[in-house]
């Protein structure tokens, strides 16, 4: 191995947070120091996922600009999940949309939580965003795709209804340009109609099932009142039959938890109870208030969870405690994100997304979709962090918002229409349901409110997949594991590569007649960024003005 001469900054995070090779010499709050990937007692960092980070004040050698960079280190993530992964490194200011971000995050699909797998996503910005990709549908007599998740590289979707009851249920992996390969359905009640919730966990995919179409899953429309399963993908059109989770007809949201999986069910028969999967038997884990577990959500060494009105927190056996009861009005909550270290969640029928302060306090961080005055049936049904900025996925116009600051966010795009859409009908209402960061680009899936196949649209714009490019992005999207792992980026001119323990896992070009200068004055922190605090270990952190060869990082990634 060489040793280049363009380091700009070394941070080994043995037992400080000092520049070894200058003065970029960072501020560390709540950071302890632990066994390092050599072995060495006090050679690595350990963040505590709530408070732990450094901070790195900005300087001139510290604004990258347009020129090739490398940025090298050692992290160690944890292991089970109990909590968002979170950002390993960022400089970027989030007002312009400059800089890079650098984290950890497992696919997260809609209402269900973080998946436990740590996929390492590097980013830049420049204020760019390109426009929007039709990736097609799914199954053409579908009107919903109702959930979306990267598993072992892929993409893939689950659809509602459909034209038949045979093709509904089903999930689809999406191949290129526009095509999507069927990975079969849930079961073969002809009942039960829909892909209700997704998850990769413990390297698996699950699914469980139900009717999205509430008023068939609580027996105003009769006959599809049958009984719910969770399934595990066992490739091709293959899933095994993990049980019937309760009394309920929608397994709503699955989550992972300290090496568990999860499964949130519906009110009425499924008593809005929590499940949890031991030993091939389904364990009742309480309900938190009865009504529709919404969303699950690891963080902070805690399962918490969302009902149609409620924030609780989970205690074990069959305990839930409340921390947030209807705050300011709001009679459903819908999605639930941890952004900056805080809980967000994303409500109806304001359209409010509510965090919860340090206090305990809720406050709003903005009202989305039709202005208030008018007629109140905003529902925000996904909030996701993409290359350093929060988005939101609404109905009833099928909208997606970038939030700026409170009560400043940016309306980005209505990726569906019915000609006949009137607020006090609610056939007509178009859904955002879930968005899903993959391949670098932010993906968005449409569909009906009802999600019945029959409220198709005559343009075709609902049950499809579309993809955004925001800044320049690379993605490894397979699990890295909870041991010591290296991690490289690098820029060299149009061109951002990604390595992983010094294999060369993804890269990416620039768009044509594009210059991401990467200048800002925003400090440069380590395990913060904005996504959230980092959980786990790193080490060896480095920064290069030169784009490293592949020699020069196998060799920073080869232990002693």
């Amino acid at each position: 191995m060489t040793t280049p001469d363009s380091l700009i900054a070394h941070w080994p995070l043995c037992g400080d947070a000092d520049d070894a090779v200058g003065g970029h010499h960072g501020h560390a709050t709540a950071l302890s120091y632990t066994t390092g990937p050599t072995g060495d007692p006090v050679g690595a960092g350990e963040f505590n996922g709530t408070s732990s980070h450094i901070r790195v004040d900005d300087d001139a050698q510290l604004r990258l600009g347009t020129g090739d960079f490398t940025l090298a280190l050692w992290i160690r993530c944890e292991d089970p999940m109990r909590h968002v992964f979170g950002d390993i490194l960022c400089k970027f200011d989030p007002v312009s949309r400059c800089g890079l971000n650098l984290h950890v995050a497992g696919s997260s699909p809609a209402y269900s939580a973080m998946s436990d797998q740590r996929h390492v996503h590097f980013g830049m910005d420049d204020g760019y965003i390109g426009t929007w990709e039709d990736l097609g549908k799914p199954e053409p007599g579908n009107s919903n795709v109702t959930t979306m998740v990267t598993y072992r590289g892929q993409l893939y979707a689950g659809i509602a209804d459909a034209s038949t009851p045979d093709k509904a249920c089903r999930v689809f992996r999406y191949d290129s340009e526009s095509t999507w390969h069927d990975c079969g359905r849930l079961g073969d009640d002809d009942k039960v109609l829909s892909v209700q919730s997704m998850l990769v966990h413990r390297g698996h995919l699950y699914a469980g099932n139900g009717n999205w179409d509430w008023d068939k899953a609580r027996g105003d429309i009769p006959g599809f009142t049958s009984g719910v399963h969770v399934f595990q993908y066992q490739g091709g059109t293959q899933w095994r039959d993990l049980g019937q989770v309760g009394e309920g007809h929608r397994v709503m949201c699955l989550g992972s938890f300290d090496g568990d999986l999860y499964a949130g069910m519906d009110a009425g028969d499924g008593g809005g109870k929590v499940f949890r999967y031991s030993q091939g038997d389904w364990v009742d884990c309480g309900a938190p208030d009865g009504l529709n577990v919404e969303a699950l959500l690891p963080s902070g060494g805690m399962l918490y969870a969302c009902t149609h009105g409620s924030i609780y927190l989970y205690e074990g056996g069959t305990t839930w405690t409340c921390i947030g009861n209807k705050p300011f009005g709001i009679t459903q909550i819908h999605s639930m994100a941890e952004v900056g270290g805080q809980l967000w969640i994303g409500t109806w029928p304001q359209g409010y997304v509510l965090r919860r302060e340090t206090s305990g306090e809720w406050v709003i961080a903005g009202r989305l979709g039709i202005p208030e005055g008018l007629f109140e049936c905003n529902e925000v049904m996904d909030l996701r962090v993409h290359n350093g900025k929060l988005y939101a996925a609404l109905i009833p116009k099928s909208q997606v918002w970038r939030y700026e600051t409170d009560g400043q966010w940016t309306l980005m795009a209505s990726l569906a229409s019915r000609p006949d859409w009137r607020a006090e009908e609610i056939d007509s209402w178009c859904r955002v349901t879930c968005l899903n960061a993959h391949g670098g680009y932010l993906c968005a899936a449409t569909g009906s409110c009802y999600s019945r196949a029959e409220h198709q649209d005559v343009d075709d714009t609902l049950g499809r997949v579309h993809r955004l490019a925001i800044g320049q992005v690379c993605s490894h999207e397979h699990d890295i594991g909870g041991g010591w792992t290296h991690v490289a980026a690098v820029r060299e001119g149009r061109q951002t590569r990604l390595y992983i323990d010094g294999a060369l896992c993804a890269q990416t070009e620039a768009p044509v007649r594009t210059t991401f200068d990467l200048t800002n004055t925003s400090p440069l922190l380590i395990g913060l960024g904005g996504q959230t605090y980092f959980r786990g270990a790193m080490a060896d952190v480095r920064l290069y003005g030169q784009a490293l060869s592949t020699q020069d990082i196998q060799g920073l990634g080869t232990l002693p």
